[in-house]
């Protein structure tokens, strides 16, 4: 299963937010708008050593357009273009010299919640980076990474108030959007599609769903909030206070079933699997039992 959950990283801090959002961004561009912490990028959902290229800007902000990524061996949350933590030494690029910077985080990441670290590359973090040097120089310091997974050019606000952004970058696919507290939007468009994303966090506090149909047609209703899944996995933040709840499937029919991977619920990741209420899953011959992240008929799974 993937766990896809981000962190926003202020300077030598480690902060933590829900992933509000991912999917597809067809013409690899972005504009939006914010108000309050959040970080929101477009690249793609892997990571390699590609030279990435963008323009962009955005106003309010504290980072970016920058590139900004995850690898989960070890498992890194990295930004190029800044600094911040204990100096691991310096290495060469095309776009010259860095000095790479990391901080032991222990939160919400990539593969659940846990200890990770942050890699903070120091130098000139404009358009045209080469992921292959970084990858080398931070291998030349003892720092290397062995997988990777997502990579984007994103642009962070940390320090509150309001702002708008664009981004476009050359190649890219995919989209995400993260909020620490307030609200944001995200409009990725181009090549005849456009994808608007608006996210709220902070206040009642936030509930990520993560979930996918077998059909792409599949309804689901939890916490307040009912959507229709695609046959990718994919997160669903709910504006809530709530701290239990159910994730129910209402509209079963010849085809489908839907998959839960895991709910974030104010912070604390549960697994579907491990839930001991699951009255959609076929189990022994009939509808309902226990611990399964799959429900089969109209039915709910108890968070």
């Amino acid at each position: 299963m993937k766990k896809v959950l981000a962190v926003l990283a202020i300077a030598a801090m480690c902060v933590s937010v829900a992933q509000a959002a991912t999917g597809s961004c067809s013409g690899g561009s972005a504009t939006g708008s914010f108000s309050g912490s959040f970080v929101g990028g477009v690249g793609w959902s892997s990571g390699s050593s590609r030279t990435i290229s963008w323009s962009g800007s955005c106003s309010g902000c504290n980072y970016g357009p920058a590139v900004y990524g995850w690898a989960s061996s070890p498992l890194v949350e990295y930004y190029i273009g800044r600094g911040g933590g204990t100096s691991r030494g310096s290495y060469s690029t095309s776009k010259g010299s860095f000095t790479l910077y990391t901080n032991s985080c222990n939160g919400p990441n990539i593969t659940g919640s846990g200890p990770f670290t942050q890699y903070n590359a120091s130098g000139s973090g404009g358009s045209g980076q080469n992921m292959g040097e970084h990858f080398n120089g931070w291998s030349s310091l003892g720092r290397g990474l062995s997988s990777q997974n997502y990579q984007v050019v994103a642009v962070e606000n940390w320090s509150g108030g309001s702002g708008s952004f664009n981004i476009s970058v050359s190649g890219a696919n995919w989209y995400t959007l993260w909020i620490g507290s307030g609200s944001a939007s995200l409009n990725c468009g181009g090549g005849g599609s456009t994808t608007t994303t608006t996210t709220s966090g902070g206040g009642g506090g936030t509930i990520v769903v993560r979930a996918r149909g077998t059909a792409g047609s599949e309804s689901v209703t939890a916490f307040g909030s009912t959507w229709t899944l695609s046959t990718s996995m994919s997160n669903h933040s709910i504006s809530s206070s709530a701290t239990s709840g159910t994730v129910c499937f209402t509209n079963d029919a010849s085809g489908r079933d839907v998959q839960v991977d895991y709910v974030v619920i104010q912070g604390s990741t549960k697994q579907a699997e491990s839930q001991s209420y699951n009255s959609g899953v076929w189990q022994n011959s009939k509808c309902g039992g226990s611990y399964s992240e799959w429900l089969h008929c109209n039915g709910c799974i108890g968070f």
